[in-house]
């Protein structure tokens, strides 16, 4: 709130002000008071109605810049009311109010969307939980019918495996901390893991993989970290060129462990290469070299990186290939050990 703001809006009060001290002027004249007199006589008329718009402004001033300080640092900013206290003259605590009022109505809101939310993501776990028996029961039944058309529907079950569980770690991106457990993996531990989950399609489609040189240990959870390795797995699957290689490397630093992922497949456009991280963005590629391509893979590694405050970095270039690389933190307690 600045002083030029609140005169303009105190316009009205000051033009009647001026008014009043004219005619007060002009009357004092025609009664023959002496100048000294009259200087006087106007001058308390001055003070009388410039000092108490000081102590407005003064007043208010304080209360609308600590407001808007708090708006500056506040996240979430709906629970302004509950941080500001009410202050004595009548406009702000009709704002206090209302800003109290509209912060429980939004309160209840998320406790609201929190709990569909909590819900929602408890109902797929479970959904998926329940899938994933038939599935498994359905591999069973084919290994004893070994053929061309088992094959076909492995394949088949493999992608709706992979679905199925993309969609298990999409509704758990929302709340990671709660199925979170950090522990020091090898590297080569949770990459061969992931090599071993997408083996059928890797050795399908005729790929390389390279991994000898892993050797470093990272703290994070490897099952989350397997899934993300194996969401690059399937991108380069997808878009991979002649001789396929995937090739896993290292780089130990003093403060984190990198680990990156890289193909030699088809690249990514220029163009698309800053939105990769955007939900269902699908790029180039996905619309022509791709059967099926939903937007997912990427957006759901930066994402569950965000939440395990782990780095990813992408650099591609067509028909060179592409490489993703996650940087894990050492912290304090990681550098003890």
């Amino acid at each position: 709130m600045t002083a030029g703001a609140f005169l303009r809006d105190k316009g009205l009060h000051l033009g009647m002000l001026a008014a009043a001290v004219l005619l007060s002027v002009s009357l004092l004249r025609v009664l023959r008071v002496g100048r000294p007199a009259a200087a006087f006589l106007c001058l308390l008329m001055l003070l009388g109605g410039l000092l108490p718009l000081a102590v407005e402004f003064f007043r208010k001033k304080c209360f609308y810049d600590h407001m808007a300080e708090l708006l500056d640092h506040l996240e979430p900013r709906y629970l302004l009311s509950e941080l500001l206290e009410e202050p004595d003259f009548l406009e702000g605590r009709l704002l206090y109010q209302a800003l109290a009022e509209t912060g429980k109505s939004m309160n209840d809101a998320v406790a609201a969307a929190r709990r569909d939310m909590a819900d929602y993501r408890e109902y797929v776990e479970t959904w998926v939980h329940e899938v994933k028996t038939p599935i498994a029961s359905g591999r069973l039944a084919l290994e004893n019918c070994p053929g061309p058309l088992a094959d076909s529907l492995e394949d088949a079950l493999f992608q709706i495996d992979s679905c199925v569980e993309q969609a298990l770690y999409y509704a758990r991106s929302g709340a990671v901390d709660r199925d979170y457990l950090v522990r020091p993996i090898p590297l080569r531990e949770v990459a061969a893991a992931a090599v071993k989950r997408y083996a059928r399609p890797l050795i399908a489609a005729g790929f390389s993989v390279e991994l000898e040189t892993l050797d470093a240990t990272a703290y994070t959870d490897p099952k989350w970290v397997e899934f993300m390795l194996g969401q690059l797995i399937s991108n380069a699957v997808k878009y991979r060129g002649p001789a396929p290689r995937l090739v896993f490397t290292q780089q130990v630093l003093e403060q984190a462990v990198v680990l990156t992922v890289a193909d030699n497949g088809v690249g990514i456009p220029a163009a698309d290469l800053p939105r990769v991280w955007e939900k269902g963005f699908t790029g180039e590629n996905g619309r022509t070299l791709a059967t099926r391509s939903t937007g997912l893979g990427l957006y759901l590694c930066k994402k569950l990186c965000g939440r395990l405050d782990v780095g990813l970095a992408i650099t591609s270039a067509p028909g060179e290939g592409t490489a993703v690389s996650f940087t894990f933190p050492k912290g304090r307690f990681c550098l003890m050990r």
